[in-house]
């Protein structure tokens, strides 16, 4: 098989093949021949290139990850600089995030497949590859999120957890696209329908946060009013 491409262009074609294959079929559901036959190459040509099955997985995972840590990173870092104290400030911060998020996923649709694919494999090497990829990040923004949101609001949130939930919610709107816009009986290609997704997650999200607040007030109601103190003077 002769082989015209230049090998810049022959390495975009495996990784733009690689990832739709694995994003669709899943890990174990894809072979470097099906990636070598769709990128139009020899498979001694993948191996050249990218290594072994397990090598080029971990270079997908890497590229299809760098836009939503880029804009999540952007993100968080404006907010570092704001005071979030104010509720308003902070809704809008974090709805800013959201529409910017769903832009993002709605561009790189491969991204959370990628990721909801591979937590469904039982293999140890993706999991290991699932760790060393996604798990650092998760504990950085974690992390830079607990700096942003104020103690009283995080007060009986369990903000590590919340964070991993609310994001699988957000891919998991992606990923099930097609069963959700049917039952929404809506076109999912339509802006309206990512119009609706965004509206929901900012809810969903905002309901969350405000659920450190609440559960203090609620705690204050049941110690009941603090005693004022008995006013100075001379005894009876």
């Amino acid at each position: 098989m002769k082989e015209q491409a230049k090998p810049k262009d022959a390495l975009t074609r495996i990784l733009d093949s690689a990832e739709t294959l694995f994003a669709k079929q899943g890990y174990n559901g894809t072979s470097t021949r099906q990636i070598a036959a769709m990128a139009g190459i020899s498979i001694q040509t993948l191996h050249y290139h990218c290594g072994s099955k397990s090598e080029l997985y971990n270079h997908i995972l890497e590229r299809s990850i760098m836009p939503v840590t880029a804009m999540i990173n952007r993100h968080i870092q404006k907010m570092l600089k704001l005071d979030l104290g104010d509720e308003a400030t902070l809704n809008q911060s974090i709805n800013e995030l959201i529409d910017e998020l769903f832009e993002t996923l709605h561009q790189n649709p491969n991204f959370p497949l990628l990721f909801f694919r591979q937590w469904l494999e039982q293999d140890l090497a993706l999991r290991r590859v699932e760790w060393e990829q996604l798990a650092p990040r998760l504990r950085q923004w974690v992390m830079q999120v607990e700096a942003i949101v104020d103690q009283d609001r995080r007060q009986g949130i369990d903000l590590p957890l919340t964070f991993v939930s609310l994001s699988m919610l957000y891919w998991g709107l992606f990923t099930n696209q097609q069963f959700i816009s049917a039952l929404l009986n809506m076109d999912g290609e339509s802006q309206g329908y990512m119009e609706r997704l965004k509206s929901h997650a900012k809810e969903l999200t905002s309901r969350c946060l405000r659920r450190g607040t609440e559960l203090g007030v609620v705690e204050d109601r049941r110690q009941g009013p603090k005693a004022k103190p008995r006013p100075k003077g001379k005894a009876g």
